[in-house]
């Protein structure tokens, strides 16, 4: 096929051709209207963004509620790490000893003192009214002389003693009685008080108060 030939068919396929169903003004309108979707397809996301940046400021804070009431979550401020003083405890108090109230004369610490004290095996005899609980006591009331008084012997476990009865040795109260206090091979205390009436020049039989002790902590 020549170049005349090739020519002539190019020529007859553009005539055969339709015509255009659009001219200019109608590419102008469309591209107007194409830019103004972009343009409004630009703004529509930028409202989005911003809208979605305020709603999650406003639930970060707690600034709005959903509606009907509804629970949202919120950030709790830490506790206070800054130490507080703490009271200061009061100071630890002993316990009381425990006290069983009223002792009879024990038959047993009866004999014993009396053996080593035959003074005693007639005198008359009275309850001891502040007893150790688990104790055994007996109270002689006594005469030597012009001095009078009482002679309280008592063998108590060693945990229910007064302090001022629990450490072992012979000692002068302030008040003048003699007191003598030994330990007993079975663990208890012997306690032996010569207390003077009051007026009497001294305490009976104070003299004899430590060997009576030293007798009666071989035998409980």
């Amino acid at each position: 096929m020549d170049e005349r030939r090739l020519g002539e068919l190019f020529r007859d396929a553009a005539e055969a051709a339709p015509e255009a169903t659009f001219d200019a003004q109608d590419v102008v309108r469309e591209s107007r209207r194409v830019t103004a979707r972009r343009r409004w397809a630009a703004a529509g996301g930028t409202f989005v963004a911003a809208a979605v940046l305020v709603g999650g400021v406003g639930i970060g804070t707690g600034a709005f509620t959903p509606p009907g009431g509804g629970s949202h979550t919120s950030v709790q401020s830490a506790p206070s790490t800054s130490s507080q003083p703490r009271a200061q405890q009061p100071g630890v108090l002993s316990e009381p000893v425990p006290r069983s109230g009223v002792c009879q004369p024990d038959a047993q610490v009866v004999a014993a003192v009396a053996a080593r004290l035959p003074e005693a095996a007639q005198a008359p005899r009275e309850p001891s009214r502040d007893c150790p609980a688990g104790a055994r006591s007996a109270v002689f009331v006594l005469r030597e002389g012009a001095a009078s008084g009482r002679v309280t012997v008592t063998v108590s476990p060693a945990g229910s003693v007064p302090p001022a009865e629990s450490a072992p040795g012979d000692v002068r109260r302030p008040d003048g009685a003699e007191q003598a206090v030994r330990k007993a091979r079975s663990g208890r205390l012997v306690v032996v008080v010569s207390a003077p009436d009051e007026g009497s020049p001294a305490a009976p039989y104070g003299t004899r108060v430590a060997a009576i002790a030293s007798e009666l902590s071989t035998q409980f």
